[in-house]
């Protein structure tokens, strides 16, 4: 569901992250930060959005309608989720947090740089074949929070790329200080969420769901529906089930399975006649899917470079350890390459 967000997350994170700053610090220990949000997001209605226009629309009503409630509800949240040091770790399972963002992620820790995009990935690695693997993350260092707009802003005045892309429509590289402050807040609010463990579990069921309905379809009206915009009409309508635990995660999937699973289907027919009855309506896509087609390009340049046809956004970080961590014997290519 790389086109379908819950404007929510990203509110109840900022409100979040700016309690957490006034607590004592040995209330501090005692909490964990995504236990608290997804304490928050379940006692809110979802705000699922799949367009620009949709996703402006439901952030403005949040603001408008749920300001009060987000605050109090975190402030329960860290009243509510605070818990023994003691106590044994059970954290939801990483194949459960998986997302384009994420991937970016295991890349940033691979590399050791705080502050990577997708379109930075082919040169880190081109380096990294270049300088030798070990050296080229001995070369990476730690950049806070507070220089991340500054650098973002800094690598769009002063770096001009010359990569091609095959994608006509990747958006140009912002030039003033309007285009620049928002392209910041785009890809803020695409990461956002990234370094917490939490997830609904009714999105990967959902989607699940809705594919299977959409391919006994016929194969034009399939052509016309957007996978995206069905789950989000469904998940807007059932209550969110947000883990952040493996235990956690078990007792909601067992609650769906005993309870909801007629209910969803219910919803995803109705969802279904909504959106084949609708005229199709040309809709730009979320503000941050931009750097999900950065992302497909840097996919392309990747396989070319490391001679892999099966890189893909799941296993990227893996596939680029893997190359890197071979000896250079492996790649005749590169290395010919760069013996001329």
């Amino acid at each position: 569901m790389s086109s379908c967000r819950n404007a929510l997350e990203e509110l109840v994170i900022d409100e979040a992250e700016a309690q957490y700053k006034r607590l004592g610090a040995d209330v501090k220990k005692r909490v964990d930060l995504s236990e608290v949000i997804a304490y928050t997001l379940n006692r809110l209605p979802p705000m699922y959005a799949t367009t620009q226009r949709g996703w402006v629309q439901q952030r403005k009503r949040a603001d408008q309608e749920l300001g009060v409630a987000i605050t109090k509800t975190v402030r329960n949240g860290f009243l509510s989720t605070q818990s023994d040091v003691l106590r044994e770790p059970d954290p939801i399972p990483a194949h459960e947090l998986i997302s384009q963002a994420r991937s970016l992620v295991k890349l940033r820790k691979l590399f050791n740089k705080d502050y990577l995009k997708w379109k930075d990935v082919p040169d880190i690695v081109r380096d990294a074949l270049d300088s030798g693997y070990h050296q080229s993350l001995s070369n990476g260092t730690y950049i806070s929070l507070d220089r991340r707009n500054s650098l973002l802003a800094r690598s769009y005045a002063v770096r001009r790329r010359a990569t091609t892309s095959i994608l006509s429509n990747t958006p140009k590289a912002p030039t003033t200080e309007k285009d620049i402050s928002a392209e910041i807040r785009d890809f803020e609010s695409y990461m956002s969420g990234t370094v917490y463990r939490y997830s609904n579990i009714l999105e990967s069921l959902v989607s699940a769901i809705v594919e299977r309905r959409v391919q006994r379809l016929d194969e034009e009206i399939q052509k016309k529906i957007s996978i995206d915009d069905v789950a989000a009409y469904v998940l807007n309508r059932l209550p969110p089930m947000y883990a952040t635990s493996r235990r956690g995660l078990q007792n909601l999937r067992q609650k769906v399975k005993s309870e909801m699973t007629n209910q969803i289907i219910n919803i995803v027919k109705e969802a279904l006649a909504k959106v084949i009855q609708a005229p199709e309506r040309a809709l730009s896509p979320l503000p941050f899917e931009k750097f999900n087609l950065e992302l497909e390009d840097t996919l392309l340049q990747l396989r070319e470079l490391l001679k892999r046809d099966d890189i893909t956004w799941r296993n990227v970080a893996e596939v680029v350890e893997e190359c890197l961590r071979a000896p250079r014997t492996d790649y005749p290519v590169w290395r010919a390459k760069h013996d001329v």
